[in-house]
C-alpha cells in the first residue's frame, strides 16, 4: 500500500484517498479476510497523514462492511468483496421485520441444500463451531459467541455447495450485519436456546429437510418476535 502524499485535490479528501488505497488492497487480496490492519500510528506513518484522517478512512471502510473495529483488539478484515448496492439499499430502507423475514427465506433455502449436499467434512465443521459457540455462551463472551455463531452459519452455507446462493447470501449478510449487527447478536446471545442449533445440525446430519427447515424457522422466529415488539 503506497504512501499518500499531502497534495490532496479539492474533489477528494485525504481520508477518501487512504480508504480507497486500503479498499483496493482488500479487494485485490493483498489483505486477506482475518488479517489485521496496522495500528493507527503505523497507518499515519505509512500514509503521511494525521490521526483524524486515518479514523475517518477506517470509518468509511467499516461502513462498507470490509473491516471490523473492536476496541482493544484492533481492526480486522472481515470481507473481501463489496456488498451489492441494490441489496444494501433495500435493507437500509426496509422495515426491520421484513429484513428478518428475508433472512429466514434465504436460510430456509440454504439449509434445504445443506441437507441434500453435506459431506463428512461439512458435518465436522458444523459440530466444531457449535461446540465453540456453546463454550462462549457459558463463559458469557459475546464476541467469541458472535464469531462462532457466524462460523456455524457459514459452515451451513458451505455444506449447501452452491456458489450462486453463497454469493447472494454473502451480499445480503454484509448489508444485514451493517444495519442490525450489534442488535442482532445481543438479541441472539440473550435469548439463546442451544437446542435449536443442535437440532439444526442433527437434521442436516440425518438429511431431514423437513426438520432442518422447521428448526431454522424457529431460530429466526425468536428474533422476529423480538424486533416486532
Amino acid at each position: 500500500m503506497p504512501t499518500i502524499q499531502n497534495n490532496q485535490s479539492k474533489s477528494q479528501s485525504l481520508a477518501d484517498k487512504v480508504s480507497q488505497e486500503i479498499e483496493a488492497a482488500i479487494l485485490n487480496h493483498e489483505l486477506a479476510v482475518g488479517d489485521r490492519l496496522p495500528t493507527e500510528p503505523n497507518l499515519m506513518a505509512q500514509y503521511n497523514v494525521g490521526r483524524s484522517t486515518i479514523r475517518e478512512a477506517i470509518k468509511v471502510l467499516a461502513n462498507l462492511g470490509l473491516i471490523e473495529v473492536i476496541q482493544g483488539k484492533g481492526t480486522t478484515v472481515i470481507h473481501d468483496t463489496l456488498p451489492d448496492p441494490t441489496i444494501s439499499k433495500a435493507l437500509r430502507e426496509a422495515p426491520a421485520i421484513e429484513a428478518y423475514k428475508a433472512r429466514k427465506a434465504l436460510e430456509i433455502s440454504i439449509v434445504n441444500l445443506a441437507c441434500l449436499n453435506r459431506n463428512a467434512t461439512d458435518l465436522k465443521a458444523l459440530g466444531y463451531y457449535l461446540e465453540i459457540r456453546a463454550a462462549a455462551a457459558k463463559r458469557h463472551s459475546i464476541e467469541a459467541y458472535r464469531q462462532a455463531d457466524e462460523k456455524f452459519h457459514e459452515a451451513i452455507i458451505e455444506a449447501a455447495h452452491n456458489s450462486v446462493i453463497a454469493t447472494i447470501y454473502e451480499h445480503f449478510w454484509q448489508s444485514f450485519n451493517d444495519r442490525f449487527g450489534k442488535q442482532f447478536i445481543e438479541l441472539k446471545f440473550h435469548s439463546d436456546q442451544p437446542i435449536i442449533h443442535q437440532n439444526i445440525l442433527k437434521a442436516i446430519e440425518q438429511q431431514d429437510v423437513h426438520l432442518a427447515i422447521q428448526w431454522t424457522k424457529k431460530n429466526i422466529s425468536l428474533l422476529e418476535e423480538a424486533v416486532s415488539q
